[in-house]
């Protein structure tokens, strides 16, 4: 009966969604590209876009579907940069196949055992370890898409972990892509985080619905574009007192023109043992009832919106990317307890196209402390994860990223991270982090990545003197069939 409820929560919504699409043809069910298995492939995109390429991607809602990225990566004719051409026809291998498979493994080394900022949860173990890894995707018809990932870790302190990632079967239509499984969700053009969703926590279990493919508003209303929806919901553990609640996400982004993409985002918290998990429960947090102040709150909710900004001036070509967002909504369609983070990507260095810089900063500072992610009944968290940006409550985070492309497929890149965190105090921990690492495909099916990082932290947790280091060193080298 629970099952059933739930499924006619997500029905409800769903169809919503549905009918906010038009009939037009829209992407048949495909595998995507994973967000932590294929990052070249995501800054190929993000780089060609800032050089007025790809316009018929949207890239707020991630991950992108394969056999989507190369078809535009496709449509590019007339390229006269060999090293531009080089990158597309990179995104087209893809989609080139109807069935992909990647096996590979690693060796590293760590004096602490942690979990990095953005490693779907994934632990690195305490001083010698390995990992396995590997991913699936098939799409034996237009309407059918399969896709599967998994991974273990393991060290010499005895500590392994081992889990399926994304795994999920996808149904497509004119309208829709319905997907059920485990899967990732990233909203907003952040690329070291997102107030709302990003890949700090493992990957959700539940069911999904979007469009991979932007749809173009009819004629009355054609100025604003083309459109994307995204809604899921899934059953998680937050760690707080209502075990097995329901989170549900959904965004909506337009894109006017080519330079310019806007979206909205939405997460709530609802449901779990012995809550009610009806329709109208749904649509009160939707509409921000019952979490104002003396009321006994029905659920959680957060919000954000964002745009993102493509200028490819040949001079010197920017994207500038901006999200606004708040928590707990007390009224609604109005923000409260604001958080935001800004960002500007150059995809080139003036015309030298082999370099790129990225900037970010963001904060999670209120007027009232612990708000961003700690709802005393609903936190927004997954295992004991962020499911929202991985500074955390209370926090501002200062992002510099570079690269320096050897050949289109493969860079080296160096990044600086910056996290000061009040909560939950009373000291304010600070945290220093540089990564530097190397991405290379060495044939057509053989891939090689190499990271090494030094953090550096003091007054962890809030705990005054409780300092120290992590350095860590990764080697891996995989083999794929495309």
């Amino acid at each position: 009966m629970e099952e059933l409820r739930i499924f006619r929560t997500f029905a409800a919504c769903a169809i919503g969604c549905v009918f906010l699409a038009l009939p037009v043809v829209a992407s048949p069910a495909g595998p995507e590209l994973f967000l932590r298995d294929d990052p070249e492939a995501y800054v190929l995109i993000d780089k060609l876009q800032g050089l007025g390429l790809l316009p018929g991607l949207m890239t707020g809602t991630r991950g992108l579907e394969a056999r989507e990225v190369a078809l535009e990566a496709g449509k590019e004719r007339h390229v006269e940069d060999p090293f531009v051409d080089g990158m597309l026809r990179f995104l087209q291998l893809e989609g080139a196949r109807n069935l992909d498979f990647r096996i590979g493994g690693g060796l590293g080394y760590s004096n602490a055992g942690y979990v990095p900022p953005n490693a779907q949860g994934v632990p690195v173990p305490d001083g010698a370890g390995y990992r396995v890894d590997g991913f699936f995707r098939a799409a034996p018809y237009d309407w059918l898409g399969f896709q599967a990932r998994a991974g273990a870790v393991a060290g010499n302190d005895g500590e392994r972990t081992g889990r399926i990632e994304e795994t999920s079967l996808r149904l497509g239509w004119p309208q829709a892509t319905l997907e059920a499984g485990r899967f990732a969700v990233w909203y907003g053009p952040g690329r070291h985080g997102a107030l709302l969703f990003t890949t700090n926590a493992e990957p959700l279990i539940g069911v999904r619905i979007r469009n991979p493919r932007p749809i173009a508003f009819p004629k009355p209303i054609g100025f604003l574009g083309v459109f994307q929806y995204d809604f899921f919901m899934a059953r998680i553990d937050t760690g707080g007192p209502i075990p097995d609640s329901l989170v549900s996400g959904m965004r909506l982004a337009l894109r006017p023109n080519r330079y310019l993409e806007l979206g909205a985002s939405r997460a709530m918290h609802f449901g779990g043992k012995g809550r009610d998990e009806s329709f109208s429960t749904f649509w009160d947090i939707l509409t921000g009832q019952r979490e104002s102040a003396g009321n006994t709150p029905k659920g959680n909710s957060l919000a954000s919106v964002d745009a993102q900004v493509h200028l490819p001036f040949r001079i010197q070509p920017m994207v500038l990317y901006g999200e606004y967002g708040g928590e707990d909504q007390s009224q609604p369609f109005i923000f409260t307890r604001h958080a935001w983070l800004g960002g500007i990507f150059l995809p080139s260095i003036g015309p030298f196209r082999k370099a790129d810089l990225r900037i970010e900063y963001g904060t999670t500072l209120t007027n009232e402390r612990g708000v961003w992610y700690q709802h005393p009944q609903y936190p927004h968290q997954y295992k004991g994860q962020i499911l929202g940006h991985p500074m955390g409550t209370d926090a501002r985070d200062l992002f510099l990223e570079a690269r320096l492309f050897l050949v289109p497929s493969s860079y080296v890149e160096l990044s600086y991270d910056r996290t000061e965190r009040s909560f939950p105090g009373p000291a304010e921990e600070q945290r220093r982090r540089i990564t530097g690492g190397l991405v290379a495909w060495l044939t057509r099916n053989v891939r090689a990545e190499g990271k090494a990082v030094y953090e550096r932290f003091s007054d962890e947790g809030g705990v005054s003197g409780r300092d120290g280091s992590n350095k860590t060193i990764e080697l891996s080298a995989a083999w794929q069939y495309r």
